[in-house]
């Protein structure tokens, strides 16, 4: 049993050193380090390291309340503003990367099935590791079931993809300020953090207004609400956030000067999202990785690597920005919470929406893909 410094039952202490670590996320992203560092790989790096050395717990009822409540209210409060008319023109070429970076992720799951000795149960591997890193960590544990992949197999490959996970989103964090990557593209990425969206005005970054928060809390909790209920009468409760993503698309469209009005919401799901990534980070045992799933992270590994090779290589011939990519490619791996965290926290928030939309369109069709190359290789 791993000992602990803070137990999982001290709520209080556990909010304390959430809400610290977001603020030292913030914080890394207003300094000339943060151009290095990102705030978002910082957190996830001392997160990590916080749990795997018995600070904090890997598991709380602390977290339960990130997962279940505030990560879905994040998704409408960066939304908001969302102009879809502009989003679509400017993001068009977003899909295609989408496209490269799954087809990237096929490689690495086909080439790791023939090369490591997976073992009989290396078809199902294929299939769940190709699932999650098109759809994210969700589709992980339905392709499982799907395959029949055994329970002790399904547990070393959460603790892998746990682990290879948080550091491929790290790297993602940091690619901006890779000189190679800035080299190859056409990137907006030096003015990232300088540029808001067009159609939010730079001084609102700065403005709190308590009536603003307090409507959009509750604008936003009833879009979740409603959300969840939409996806239970159809069964499809793992799906949710893709209504929640369409009703805050509807509404934000259907009254834009009204929502534009509002100060402060777009920050609020920011501190959401940076409790999100804190969370992602404490729950990955590098212990249990090392132990029992040594060969799988090489496998899942192998499969990143490909799926960023591929993305960025085809993604400069067609001459995407940087920014754009990066965005793509979280979605793909790690779902649209993360990858709207990512775009939000570089400044982008004309990517959120895309962010989001990719991520759910990557959920629906990674447990197709999954299964489909589990029978193709049984």
């Amino acid at each position: 049993m791993q000992l602990l410094l803070i137990q999982p039952e001290w709520h209080v202490v556990l909010l304390s050193v959430l809400a610290l670590l977001a603020a030292f996320g913030i914080w890394i992203d207003t300094t000339k380090l943060g151009k290095s560092v990102s705030g978002i790989a910082a957190v996830l790096i001392v997160s990590m390291l916080l749990s795997n050395i018995g600070v904090i717990p890997r598991s709380a009822a602390v977290y339960d309340i990130v997962w279940t409540y505030l990560v879905p209210a994040a998704i409408p409060l960066l939304l908001l503003k969302a102009d879809l008319r502009k989003i679509i023109v400017e993001t068009k070429g977003m899909l295609g990367a989408f496209f490269l970076g799954a087809i990237g992720t096929l490689i690495g799951a086909v080439l790791g099935f023939y090369l490591l000795p997976l073992g009989e149960s290396a078809h199902k591997l294929a299939g769940v590791f190709s699932a999650t890193y098109i759809g994210g960590s969700m589709n992980m544990v339905a392709v499982s079931q799907a395959v029949g992949l055994e329970p002790s197999l399904t547990s070393v490959s959460l603790a892998a993809d746990n682990v290879v996970g948080v550091i491929f989103l790290i790297f993602l964090s940091v690619v901006p300020s890779i000189a190679i990557f800035r080299r190859w593209f056409n990137s907006s990425a030096e003015n990232a953090n300088e540029a808001p969206s067009e159609n939010i005005p730079r001084e609102e970054k700065t403005i709190f207004s308590l009536l603003s928060v307090s409507f959009a809390l509750g604008l936003t909790f009833a879009i979740c609400a409603l959300g969840n209920a939409i996806a239970a009468y159809f069964d499809l409760s793992g799906f949710s956030i893709m209504f929640i993503t369409a009703i805050t698309i509807i509404i934000a469209n259907i009254f834009p000067k009204q929502l534009r009005l509002l100060q402060g919401d777009y920050e609020l799901g920011l501190l959401f999202m940076y409790l999100f990534f804190i969370v992602i980070g404490v729950s990955a045992n590098v212990a249990e990785m090392l132990e029992n799933a040594l060969l799988i992270a090489v496998y899942a590994t192998l499969i990143i690597v490909c799926h960023t090779v591929v993305i960025f290589g085809g993604s400069r011939f067609l001459k995407l920005d940087l920014i754009e990519v990066i965005v793509v490619s979280n979605a793909c791996v790690a779902g649209p919470p993360s990858a709207a965290a990512l775009a939000a926290a570089k400044g982008r928030r004309d990517l959120v929406v895309p962010a989001v939309l990719l991520g759910v369109f990557g959920y629906v069709v990674a447990n197709f893909i999954g299964v489909m190359l589990f029978v193709y290789l049984s």
